[in-house]
């Protein structure tokens, strides 16, 4: 027999014993992320070395390092990966947010909601803010707006289901803070989606005819605009807000008064008022949407008056979902001949 194969073979089963041995103690972790978002176990150690083998033969290889485990998910707001805006959970922390932006966020699991304020620029004519959510997740997403001086929930609405977007509006008042929420409808999934927030102006040609003391002067056989609109300064809207004064000076006799142009969803009413805001007449459209043909008042005594074009049946909506309301941007005409 072979001497110098005797003494191999020892040496060769030692390696080949010890890299078994590290391969076996090879430890995969496993983890589940907890809300702060625990780490992973770490692998095992590295396995041992090789025997080496006799003087006069090779040294054996070296055994593999056992693998690492890995990081557990990062924790977030009630299980949710997403940080952004947080903590929002509240209306008393709401995550301020700039009109006209786009922003990344997500819903958590089970009761999460995300509250965001916003504040109307300072025009004079006011507006309307509409908010877009889109790109959203596998979830049922809903939103509402609040006013933030009452913590009055103005309107509130879901999207068509799981996975669609939603766009909501509101008519807003200058200078003004509002909150908006973001919260699950039904369910409790995590996911993401994005939010835009944009503000458009009223555009209403005449803004002092907003109340009597401003009044701007009508002229005779001239149409003056004006524009059926207002926004929520508290949870509702006082239907004298959509009231419109025109001042104009008439002597004894007919006055023939019209609105044309009215908006599709305002019922138009308009008043004849003198000067100790006593009526004198008044008159409204057939329908929704409708104009207000010439009508005639009789005029007993020369003087100021105020023409009032008004809503009939109840105002607009203010708030609500999809596209903003034709009363946000149709501009009526009123008109007095004599």
């Amino acid at each position: 027999m072979n001497l110098r194969a005797l003494t191999l073979v020892p040496s060769l089963v030692a390696v080949l014993g010890v890299a078994a041995f590290g391969q076996a103690c090879t430890v995969t972790s496993t983890n589940n992320g907890t809300d702060a978002g625990s780490s992973g176990s770490s692998g095992s150690s590295s396995g041992s070395s090789g025997s080496s083998g006799s003087s006069s033969g090779s040294s054996g290889s070296s055994g593999s390092s056992g693998s690492s485990g890995s990081s557990g998910d990062a924790g977030g707001d009630a299980g949710s990966p997403c940080t952004f805006g947080e903590p929002n959970e509240t209306r008393d922390q709401p995550f301020a947010v700039q009109l006209g932006t786009q922003y990344k966020a997500c819903l958590g699991a089970t009761a999460d909601k995300d509250f965001y304020s916003f504040t109307a620029p300072a025009d004079p004519e006011g507006g309307y803010v509409v908010v877009d959510l889109t790109n959203v997740g596998q979830g049922w997403i809903k939103g509402g707006f609040l006013t933030t001086t009452d913590n009055i929930n103005v309107y509130s609405d879901p999207s068509a289901g799981v996975g669609s977007s939603l766009k909501l509006y509101i008519a807003v008042t200058s200078g003004t803070k509002y909150d908006f929420i973001v919260e699950h409808y039904v369910g409790e999934e995590i996911y993401n989606y994005d939010m835009k927030l944009t503000y458009t102006k009223f555009p209403d040609p005449s803004v002092a005819s907003h109340t009597k003391a401003t009044a701007p002067s009508l002229t005779l056989a001239t149409a003056s605009p004006g524009l059926f609109s207002a926004g929520y300064k508290n949870g509702t809207i006082p239907e004298t807000d959509y009231e419109r004064f025109y001042k104009v000076d008439l002597a004894v006799g007919k006055v023939t008064v019209k609105v044309d142009t009215v908006a599709t969803d305002v019922w138009a009413k308009v008043r004849v008022l003198d000067a100790a805001n006593a009526e004198v007449g008044a008159f409204t459209g057939a329908n929704v949407g409708a104009s207000i043909p010439a009508s005639d008042v009789t005029i007993a005594t020369a003087g100021t008056y105020y023409i009032v074009p008004s809503t009939y049946v109840g105002p607009p909506k203010a708030s609500g979902t999809g596209p903003a309301p034709d009363s946000f941007s149709r501009v009526f005409t009123v008109t007095a001949t004599q």
